[in-house]
């Protein structure tokens, strides 16, 4: 059971993975397939050059001249996808076509350059190539199973039989022996990028309420708003805890934290995990509602959180505690954070000196 439950997690973790760090996949295994293409034809050349002086009266063959221009090709291909930032199916699809034509070109060689010689690459490639290319296992080696078959086929029929036999396990050796060491390549793989989203997620965190911190939640904010451009939808919102001061001078700094959390987890149960949730520092909360800009929706929210906070069972004593909101809506317009932010901020001071335990929304004015 404990090995059933091991290999679960494990599957489990590829998964996620390939799910959350597809595009940063994409780049890293065309960047590579560029690397590696020149790297065949650089391979070549040497080859070309030293073959001769080694193995006399050696010549290049037809299936030698073709592999140059094909490397060039496809490293022409990795870095046109590199710069058109292509999908990463497309990007997935040109690194097993980068595959297709190195099995193919080595099979050539192999088997039908010298059918008296034993093969030289093959082996080589069916190690190396799996653990080259970030892919899901069973991609990689279903188009590996394919291309031993092709191997042992063409070694049986066309080279000397003893010579084929020696091919064929070889070949067989390869592949087992690259599955362990694929696996150890894709293991240190899903470390790295745990240890990797851990930083990310320590630095972009408020350790205190558990949502963004400032720097990232405004981060994201104008990313947002860059990526839209002129036809911005959204709303920002921006909530500040009535009287927090009292708070901690009347039930301590260590109930005022319990507080922001309570907030921070109120905030992440009433507005969408795609939406922007930040601290913005002390007891001030900046939400952005992507793709929004509904004011009853919105409305509704406030008097959501309001009323949940208001009946909070975090504080002890006859202290109560209310939040003002202050809000701007924006409907297919163009803003920058700045100014978006500072009619949200008049928005919650005018709550504010409404009397409190109140919320703003305004639309937004274009400047």
């Amino acid at each position: 059971m404990k090995v059933t439950r091991l290999v679960r997690e494990e599957v489990d973790r590829k998964n996620r993975y390939f799910r959350e760090a597809e595009t940063e996949i994409a780049e890293n295994n065309l960047r590579l397939m560029k690397v590696l293409s020149l790297v065949t034809a650089a391979i070549l050349l040497l080859f070309f050059a030293l073959t001769p002086v080694i193995i006399p009266g050696w010549t290049i063959t037809l299936q030698h001249a073709l592999m140059l221009p094909a490397s060039l090709l496809l490293c022409a291909g990795a870095e046109l996808g590199r710069r058109k930032k292509v999908r990463p199916r497309t990007a997935t699809g040109m690194c097993l076509l980068f595959e297709v034509v190195l099995f193919v070109f080595i099979i050539l060689i192999d088997v039908f350059q010298a059918p008296n010689v034993p093969a030289s690459f093959f082996p080589l490639l069916c190690v190396a190539l799996p653990t080259l290319f970030i892919l899901p296992f069973w991609m990689s080696y279903s188009l590996m199973l394919v291309f031993e078959a092709v191997f042992i086929v063409t070694a049986m029929v066309f080279k000397l039989p003893d010579v084929g036999r020696y091919d064929i396990l070889n070949a067989l050796a390869g592949a087992a022996f690259s599955v362990a060491v694929a696996q150890t390549v894709m293991h240190l793989r899903l470390q790295d990028y745990d240890v990797r989203m851990r930083y990310e997620q320590l630095s972009t965190q408020d350790t205190l309420s558990g949502i963004l911190n400032k720097k990232a939640a405004v981060e994201a904010v104008e990313r947002y708003l860059h990526g839209h451009a002129s036809h911005t939808t959204c709303a920002l919102l921006i909530l500040d805890i009535d009287d927090f001061k009292l708070v901690n001078d009347r039930l301590g700094h260590y109930t005022g934290d319990i507080l922001l959390r309570a907030i921070g987890e109120l905030l992440g149960e009433t507005f969408r995990s795609t939406d922007v949730i930040g601290r913005f520092g002390g007891d001030e909360f900046l939400v952005l509602v992507k793709n929004t800009a509904d004011q009853n929706v919105l409305e509704a929210k406030c008097r959501t959180i309001q009323e949940r906070l208001s009946r909070s069972a975090a504080l002890k004593g006859d202290l109560h505690v209310t939040c003002s909101i202050g809000g701007v809506l924006a409907d297919g317009q163009n803003m920058s954070y700045e100014e978006l932010f500072r009619q949200a901020d008049g928005a919650l001071y005018d709550a504010k000196a409404a009397g409190k335990n109140r919320y703003e929304l305004r639309t937004y004015q274009q400047r």
